[in-house]
């Protein structure tokens, strides 16, 4: 009943509808062959059309914060406007005096047909710099049929006059190809109020759903109808950060729908080796255990997912079993050790509960089994705890030479050696929570000896 709660606590209702996008500013679901072009190839999208530019919208996910995707502006003839300025304006910041370097004056052109040519740069279109950004600036004057530049003239006589020039753009006729471009990652400053629209969410979610790979798996979760989604890596990950991680989306209403929530309800990271079956998921600060999953061989879209609340096995505990182990090879040290902690607990109760009314029912042969399987897992632990023990005198010396390195640098005036600093915090605490097991294992193991001497005699 726990995440049926979860998913009960989120408003039923759907989301209101978006009002239309600022005006100038259109979306549609882009083409095939153009988000084909995009790393991944991630086969949907949404072609944003504004008056700065073309972009394609795509690779939705999400993390526990908000919505993320990528956007890509298009460079090239399908990432123009309708109009065609006849010349290309390329921008020059690295003097004192930023300015726009006229390019490509088509003969008979507008820009020819103004007078303006090689020997003028451009300082502002219709009174703007646009920041100086060449790809903007072109654009732009790509999405109007009339535009004023301001120039100083550079060579020649009269160098250093200034002059309005005005240019009666002409329509492109035939459109260009919507697919000649090339895409770029880009994602200007004056865009980010535009991805507050939930309609824009709604429907890239909605063109995403509809992909087999993408479509969303009916689950029931205590009681709780929800959704679930295999996500993607992103394309472009941030230096230091696991790109590659997936994350299965649990939703409160079917995603495909393209009128419901923008956002799952909540996320579950999928084990960084892509096996699920009989893993230990952290869902919403709980622990289950998947009973069955099973993925697309062809596509990987998940099709079928089971989760139970996780228990932990006292015989599997009793021989050595580490509960974190069926977390995968991706979880942290603190996650280890908070569910190695929970196999203590549960080893103590089954000790003081079960084991009083376990030793009386024993033969002497089914004892002796428990006494070696209880020896063997407590040398299992030695190991495992040995190991630790290792790799903290290890990450303790790295982090001494480190230091040291540092505070020499800081004497010769030098930059420091670059390095995280190790925190050793987790792995101490995972250390003794196994310590404590061995402990639990011995008093377990003292009982059992007892009651198989006894049964000897």
């Amino acid at each position: 009943m726990l995440i049926a709660a979860l998913l009960a606590c989120l408003p039923q209702a759907p989301q209101p509808e978006a009002p239309p996008l600022p005006e100038g500013i259109t979306r549609h679901p882009a083409p095939a062959a153009l988000v084909a072009k995009a790393p991944g190839q991630p086969s949907y999208g949404l072609r944003l059309a504004t008056p700065l530019g073309q972009f394609l919208w795509t690779n939705l996910r999400f993390n526990d914060q908000q919505g993320l995707a990528n956007t890509y502006r298009m460079v090239g003839p399908a990432g123009l406007g309708p109009y065609r300025p006849g010349v290309f304006l390329w921008s020059i910041q690295g003097d004192v005096s930023p300015k726009f370097l006229t390019r490509e004056i088509t003969p008979g052109g507008p820009a020819d047909a103004a007078g303006l040519d090689s020997n003028w740069q451009v300082l502002k279109v219709d009174g703007k710099t646009f920041e100086w950004d060449t790809q903007t600036v072109n654009a732009y004057l790509s999405n109007r049929p009339e535009a004023d530049l301001l120039a100083r003239k550079v060579k020649g006589w009269g160098s250093g006059k200034e002059k309005v020039f005005h240019l009666v753009l002409r329509k492109q006729d035939p459109p260009a190809d919507p697919t000649d471009c090339t895409l770029v990652p880009d994602f200007p400053a004056w865009m980010k109020p535009l991805f507050n629209d939930q309609g824009l969410w709604l429907e890239l979610t909605k063109l995403r759903s509809a992909l087999p790979r993408f479509t969303p798996l009916a689950v029931d979760l205590g009681g709780a109808r929800c959704w679930v989604v295999r996500g993607v890596p992103n394309p472009h990950p941030d230096p230091g950060t696991d790109g590659s991680r997936i994350v299965l989306e649990f939703w409160a209403s079917d995603p495909a729908s393209g009128s419901g929530y923008v956002r799952p309800a909540f996320l579950v990271p999928e084990p960084s080796d892509g096996r699920l079956q009989d893993r230990i998921l952290k869902i919403q600060g709980r622990w289950f255990q998947v009973a069955e999953a099973a993925l697309d061989a062809g596509n990987g879209r998940l099709t079928k997912l089971k989760v139970e609340p996780w228990k932990a096995d006292a015989l599997a505990l009793l021989g050595g079993e580490l509960p974190a182990r069926d977390l995968g090879p991706s979880a942290s040290t603190a996650d280890l050790g908070a569910l190695e902690q929970l196999g203590n607990e549960a080893l103590i109760e089954w000790k003081t509960r079960t084991l009083p009314g376990l030793l009386p029912s024993l033969a002497v042969n089914p004892a002796e089994d428990l006494v070696i399987r209880i020896e063997k897992g407590i040398l299992a632990l030695d190991l495992t705890v040995k190991r630790l023990r290792t790799r903290l005198d290890a990450d303790a010396r790295a982090e001494a030479e480190r230091k040291a390195q540092a505070e020499l640098a800081a004497k010769r005036g030098q930059a420091a050696p670059k390095g995280p600093a190790v925190s050793a915090e987790d792995t101490e605490r995972l250390a003794d929570l196994l310590e404590q097991r061995k402990a639990i294992l011995m008093a377990v193991l003292g009982n059992v000896k007892q009651a198989l001497a006894n049964l000897r005699r």
